[in-house]
């Protein structure tokens, strides 16, 4: 009988993980179609509420205030991917002096270098070989071409991959009596993803705001870009402010005519703009909004991004949440939904009463 439920046990185990691994293969495979549509069901997750108020106030029927919804999205992805083109046009003509001053950097570092680690063993009359400078400023110039032209491919690939979503959007949004289901489980994890999706987007935004600001005051370029890059990469947890704060960190070094003090006091604030949005705002306003364990959400971010890329890691928060609400519903799999929420404990010992 004990075999009997043990075999029965081990094999529930392994199909599980069968299940698991199909699934993950699966969404691994349908990646460019499940992408924008996962992003436009969030999407609509969250501007569900503003759908129902133009219905309500304005006194339209479904059709209609879809359309203003979409159209309203298209003018914000025309307005970002204008943004985004102003700042490349900028970069590009701030060419010439990031690449002037690359070469008095390295100018400044070969005047530290002993004479014998440049011109080597040879003798006095073989050390006129090809011009360093020259080499320099060549690999100056490929690396600056290359690095605009990809900026340019990624926009282009944003900007396209914003229509599709937009297009799900607006069909998603025509198709729905309710914002994304109606009762139960779906409309437990709807109304999380809604609210943390509204904070962090409030966060987000002052975030963004903050740190675009901070940089045209210290005269940098691409203001609105780096501002949209931390408003965007802020609903990345822990690693996407990270990686905001260092994105800019190239040009404050390229900066022409800035002294060490500038630099200094350039990194400090930027930081600290990051660092008081993720330590001081973001845990007093959201609290335990995903109800999820620190460690549990940097293993989702690095698993959705093995799978979907950058954009996996944006969604890898709210998914793990809905998928803990999911598991918990579920007695066999309530364990595992305590785990991710770091509330597992070990189950208690039970001693035999002792008959007196």
């Amino acid at each position: 009988m004990h075999n009997e439920e043990a075999r029965s046990r081990v094999q529930t185990i392994c199909l599980m993980i069968l299940t698991t691994a199909a699934i993950g293969y699966a969404i691994y495979w349908l990646r460019p179609v499940l992408l924008p549509f996962v992003i436009a069901v969030f999407v609509v997750s969250g501007i569900a509420p503003v759908l129902e108020t133009l219905q309500r106030r304005l006194g339209v029927d479904r059709l209609v205030a879809a359309g203003i919804t979409f159209l309203l999205g298209l003018v914000i992805v025309v307005i970002l991917g204008w943004t985004l083109w102003t700042s490349t046009i900028e970069l590009r003509e701030m060419a010439p002096a990031y690449r002037m001053r690359i070469q008095e950097i390295v100018n400044t570092i070969q005047d530290y270098i002993p004479e014998r680690f440049v011109k080597g063993d040879l003798p006095d009359d073989e050390t006129s070989i090809t011009p360093t400078d020259k080499k320099i400023d060549l690999s100056l110039e490929s690396l600056m071409t290359h690095g605009i032209s990809e900026l340019s491919g990624a926009l282009l690939n944003l900007m396209m991959t914003s229509i599709v979503v937009l297009i799900y959007v607006f069909f998603l949004l025509l198709g729905a009596t309710a914002p994304l289901g109606v009762t139960g489980t779906w409309n437990e994890i709807d109304l999380q993803i809604r609210n943390y999706l509204r904070l962090k987007t409030v966060i987000s935004v002052i975030t963004g705001a903050i740190f675009g600001l901070a940089i045209a005051l210290f005269g940098l370029p691409m203001a609105m870009t780096f501002g949209l890059l931390a408003f965007l990469l802020n609903y990345i947890p822990n690693i996407g402010p990270l990686v905001a704060t260092v994105l800019p960190i190239p040009l404050i070094i390229l900066q022409p005519e800035a002294g060490i003090g500038w630099m200094v006091a350039a990194i400090l604030v930027l930081s600290g703009i990051q660092f008081a949005s993720g330590n001081i705002i973001e845990p007093k306003m959201m609290g335990e909004s995903t109800d999820l364990h620190p460690v549990v959400v940097l293993l989702a971010l690095m698993f959705w991004g093995m799978m979907w890329g950058i954009v996996g890691m944006f969604l890898a928060t709210p998914i793990t949440a809905g998928i803990k609400i999911v598991l918990g519903k579920i007695d066999a799999t309530k364990s595992i939904a305590a785990i991710l929420a770091g509330h597992w404990k070990p189950p208690a010992e039970t001693t035999p009463k002792q008959v007196v």
